[in-house]
């Protein structure tokens, strides 16, 4: 057997002391002594916990029947040595202990976050991407979910049966139409002339620029004029329904509906999701004539081309096929910039930050989301030769 004996402050009239045992493979550490406040004692010296030298999972079984008085001090030590036991892998035996130090003890242990969350290790890449996976798996599911739902819910309307108010329906109509003129027509005004501005400094170095009437209606109709349109709606009226919704979720509101057996799909989604696909495609013609009207602003005043022949170029560059694929694109685009909306807002958290977070989630899908489908009408468009 050995032993060895530490004095942890020798000023005390009777300093708390520690005595270090190991027979037969059990370690055991025997205090003594008075340990009070006037010992001057706090938390574990270095040199003591030096001495504790245990194979990992081990036990220090702690005797304090050498002990003379004791307050705060000794549950303060206690704490601190289990703390120490636990970083390095050891188990605190305290059987030996007053009831009350055992509750102390079990409380810290049952309190104290488990190894890994204290110290949490690298998560390996392969992992990290399955788990990304799953995630955008499990988003791709509902938002099919929810389309599906939209569907049945268009189903019930055409029936007659669907659950709505008609004067919320006819201010969403409102607030995606008439009251998004003034934006959608500053920007695809300026879009326009900005095109026109780019394109008659480069026609004008080859002697073609009676030609900008043609570039600058086919960019407006064909493409501009939708995919800005559509942008601008997804920071407009997609983070607004992101962000009604999200707050009515917040409430309580969406939960009360359900409670009375409204359905949340057709009372909330589908006057949104079709107000903006029935009006995305008038705001694109609105679009169209503006972004052509900034076109000839520009032409005429850089180019001195007259207004009669930049119209007839114009009208000659045009046909109805390019109108066809602008408004079926603007149609998509303003029921996915409303999806997504509703999406985040139905799927928000229920405090004033889960707001911000859905109505940005939603701007940055329905943004990205219409640039994704104008792609695939590209793609598509040029595999018919339209």
């Amino acid at each position: 057997m050995g032993a060895q004996t530490a004095t942890l402050t020798p000023d005390a009239t009777v300093a708390p002391r520690w005595t270090l045992r190991k027979e037969s493979g059990v370690v055991e550490l025997a205090l003594a002594g008075d340990w009070t406040l006037y010992s001057g004692l706090s938390g574990i010296p270095e040199s003591a916990a030096a001495q504790i030298d245990l194979a990992s999972g081990q036990s220090l079984r702690i005797d304090t029947s050498g002990i003379t008085r004791w307050d705060s001090t000794l549950p303060a030590f206690l704490l601190a040595l289990a703390e120490y036991c636990r970083s390095q892998g050891w188990t605190l035996d305290a059987g030996r202990l007053p009831g009350g130090l055992r509750t102390v003890l079990k409380m810290s242990d049952e309190l104290s976050p488990p190894a890994s969350a204290r110290a949490p290790r690298p998560v390996p890449v392969l992992r990290r991407v399955g788990q990304r996976t799953l995630q955008y798996s499990a988003k791709a599911g509902e938002t099919v979910t929810l389309l599906g739902e939209v569907v049945i819910a268009i189903g019930q309307l055409l029936r007659g049966k669907a659950t709505y108010y008609r004067a919320d329906a006819w201010a969403v109509l409102q607030a995606c139409g008439a009251e998004a003129l003034p934006i959608v027509g500053l920007v695809n005004l300026l879009v326009g002339a900005i095109i026109a501005f780019v394109g008659s400094v480069q026609l004008q170095q080859f002697g073609a620029g009676e030609l900008l009437a043609d570039g600058v209606a086919l960019a407006t109709v064909r493409e501009m004029a939708a995919v800005i349109t559509a942008v601008v709606l997804s920071g407009r009226t997609g983070a607004a329904f992101a962000a009604q919704i999200a707050t009515m979720q917040g409430n309580e509101e969406i939960d009360a509906l359900r409670v009375m057996g409204v359905p949340v799909v057709e009372f909330l989604l589908l006057p949104r999701v079709l107000a903006l696909a029935l009006m995305a495609p008038l705001l694109y013609l609105y679009a169209c004539a503006l972004g052509i009207l900034g076109g000839f602003l520009v032409g005429t005043g850089m180019l001195d081309l007259s207004l009669a022949n930049y119209v007839e170029r114009t009208v000659n560059a045009l046909n109805w096929h390019q109108f066809a694929i602008g408004i079926s694109k603007s149609f998509v685009f303003g029921a996915l910039v409303a999806m997504a909306g509703c999406y985040y807002g139905l799927r928000a958290g229920r405090n004033a930050a889960a707001v911000g977070e859905a109505t940005t989630s939603a701007v940055v899908t329905g943004i990205v989301g219409v640039i994704v489908v104008d792609a695939i009408f590209a793609v598509c468009a040029n595999a018919l030769g339209i």
